[in-house]
């Protein structure tokens, strides 16, 4: 009974969760898809100058980029080292709580820079082309899993016994292996994992083209620069 109820619960957070955050990002993705369109069919209005195009984001933005970053690196290497820790029946409660902790960070900082982001705006598209509207998408697309990956965490241990162990400090009850009402939110958190690696790497592709072969420095956006000459894109 009690596991028919937690499974219901989990189901219900992690829909709601789930259209919640692709409804937002699609509406974003639309909204610059829109503005991109209006600012190439207006005629009045001049695409947008260099200075504009290399104005960099601002800065706690910049900060939360690369700490998300640090945090997510983190977070993956102790959540496989807990992985193989426990197939040998070995893993730290320590371990866990850290990965946990860690989780809650980069879901935090994902939400902090969803609103600075909206407060500070953003440098303007380089272009309209396809591939600017697929890293648009990519952007969208990472926010998208670092949210959905916290929540499939925490889902975790709220129908696993490592949320118990973590309460009462007790690694006699952490779990070998997933099962029951936990089976399917650890998979979903493992293979968002391998969708956000995926996705990571698009993005680090995206970012080698600028940098590399059309040499346009846009990467500098994302490092710190005057504040003053930030471009507003909203």
């Amino acid at each position: 009974m009690i596991n028919n109820i937690i499974e219901i619960w989990y189901w219900t957070i992690l829909l709601i969760a789930l259209i919640g955050v692709v409804l937002y990002f699609i509406v974003q993705f639309v909204r610059d898809l829109w503005a991109s369109v209006k600012r190439q069919l207006n005629e009045e209005q001049p695409p947008p100058s260099r200075e504009q195009l290399l104005a960099p984001y601002s800065r706690r933005m910049v900060i939360i980029h690369w700490l998300t970053l640090a945090l997510l690196l983190l977070a993956w290497y102790l959540g496989d080292m807990l992985v193989a820790a426990r197939m040998e029946k070995a893993a730290p409660l320590l371990g866990y709580f850290a990965h946990a902790l860690l989780g809650m960070a980069i879901l935090l900082l994902t939400a902090l820079r969803l609103i600075y982001r909206g407060e500070d705006g953003t440098p303007p598209l380089p272009g309209n082309s396809l591939l600017e509207m697929v890293g648009r998408g990519v952007h969208f697309g990472l926010y998208t899993l670092l949210m959905l990956l916290s929540i499939s965490g925490f889902m975790v241990l709220l129908t696993s016994a490592v949320g118990l162990a973590l309460v009462t400090g007790d690694t006699i009850v952490l779990p070998s292996e997933y099962t029951g009402p936990s089976l399917i939110p650890h998979l979903v958190h493992e293979v968002l994992v391998y969708v956000l690696i995926a996705v990571v790497v698009l993005h680090m592709l995206g970012a080698a083209r600028h940098q590399f072969i059309i040499r346009d420095g846009l990467m500098r956006r994302m490092w710190f620069g005057d504040s003053k000459k930030s471009a507003r894109n909203r």
